[in-house]
């Protein structure tokens, strides 16, 4: 029996449209084919457990067909994306298609096109097949479900190896962004948007971040020199957003997956539990900005504290000699900025670490897996993370660095 309180609420009955016709429908359009018929009713269970994923509403069904063109019968297993239907913060970030269509475009066309041209020098860039993907006359995305396949949802990765095959991942999709941009002068006008307003729209998340932060400065002497500055940084987080997305002025481009945190990515496993495979999921913010925005997300969100602070530098430089290297095998034949250039493009960027530690770095100091991610997103998260030695001995080294490199000032 299916335990309802693992999992959204919008996720334990699928919308009505969302039947067995439909998925006919859709198994004979994406492949081409109006003799498919399926041969057993499609169950739809939950997508994923709760604190797994937010946003999109999501479900997993397994589609059993036949078809005049081959004998027998076949099946595919399936995870779909579709939009919210209930009031309330999921519906608002998702309130027009401009992600979905974002994500669409990225399956059907970028990504396949950037494997392409990986393979073609010997590298492999894994994704979900797409299997079906529309706006009309309801926004959906169908995927092929990949978690039969080895492929599980991680942790905080907790070794420097193991950050290896993630740190290539986003080195090769940068790197393959660039040489088609090189070639195709309309690709990155496609992918230049913003999605500042979405940021801006999690005040409640903000304002219970900065508001930990701004009590520290109250409560204890150490950290009360930060209040100014911190009240700044806050004032100027409009402006900075809208400024974050724009293509970058003092660095080289790519195209960003740019929400590349745990919850994105999926692992393979050796017999012991240790990463060795990674794949990247959720497109739906792609666009053409400065490569620092990734790798604050993976310098952020995908380690733990310990192997940040221990390697951040290799990191950087690890992601910075396959980035280069990709480029001169894929044959890109403009300037390559240097690891200097990284550095202080990483620097230009600091605030967004900033944002990371105010609003999230909380997060680490709770059981994830009983987080109401809606209420975290709101700021209607309730807990006593200021009286957490470790949390403040964590802000207090950070909000320094912060001050000490030029994010936070008081000028």
């Amino acid at each position: 029996m299916m335990n309802s309180g693992q999992y959204y609420a919008d996720e334990l009955v699928a919308p009505a449209w969302l039947n067995d016709e439909f998925f006919r429908n859709m198994m004979r359009d994406s492949n081409n084919d109006p003799t498919i018929e399926l041969t057993s009713a499609c169950m739809l269970r939950p997508g994923t457990n709760m604190g797994d994923h937010f946003g999109s509403v999501m479900f997993r069904t397994t589609i059993n067909y036949r078809s005049k063109r081959f004998k027998g019968e076949k099946s595919i297993k399936i995870i779909m994306k579709t939009k919210p239907e209930a009031d309330g913060l999921k519906k608002e970030l998702l309130d027009d298609d401009e992600m979905f269509a974002i994500e669409i475009d990225m399956y059907n066309n970028t990504l396949p096109e950037m494997a392409r041209r990986l393979k073609a020098i010997g590298e492999e860039y894994k994704y979900p097949r797409c299997i079906y993907g529309a706006l009309k006359p309801r926004t959906i995305l169908i995927l092929e479900d990949i978690s039969d396949q080895g492929w599980v949802m991680g942790e905080f990765i907790s070794t420097l190896d193991e950050m290896k095959p993630l740190v290539k991942d986003i080195a090769m999709f940068h790197a393959a962004s660039v040489m088609i941009e090189s070639l195709d002068p309309n690709f990155a006008a496609k992918y230049q948007h913003t999605i500042a307003t979405k940021f801006i729209g999690l005040e409640g998340m903000l304002r219970k971040g900065f508001g930990d932060l701004m009590q520290l400065t109250a409560m204890y002497p150490e950290f009360a020199h930060f209040a100014k500055p911190l009240g700044k940084f806050q004032e100027d987080l409009k402006d900075f957003f809208d400024g974050m997305f724009l293509p970058s002025k003092t660095h080289q481009n790519v195209l960003i997956h740019g929400d590349c945190h745990v919850k994105n990515v999926m692992h393979r496993l050796d017999c012991e539990g240790r990463v060795m495979d990674t794949i990247l999921l959720d497109y739906q913010v792609s666009c053409w900005t400065s490569p620092a925005i990734d790798l604050y997300y993976l310098l952020d969100l995908i380690p733990t504290q310990t192997v940040k602070d221990n390697h951040r530098c290799e990191i950087i430089y690890l992601y910075y000699q396959q980035y280069t290297d990709l480029l001169k095998r894929l044959g890109y034949k403009g300037k390559i900025s240097s690891l200097l250039d990284l550095q202080l493009e990483l620097l230009r960027f600091s605030g967004l670490e900033l944002f990371h530690y105010a609003a999230l770095a909380s997060f680490r100091f709770m059981d994830h897996r009983l987080v109401d991610i809606e209420a975290l997103l709101k700021g209607e998260i309730k807990n006593s993370v200021t009286d957490n030695p470790e949390y403040r001995k964590l802000m207090l080294t950070e909000l320094s660095r912060f001050l000490h490199q030029g994010a936070l000032s008081n000028d």
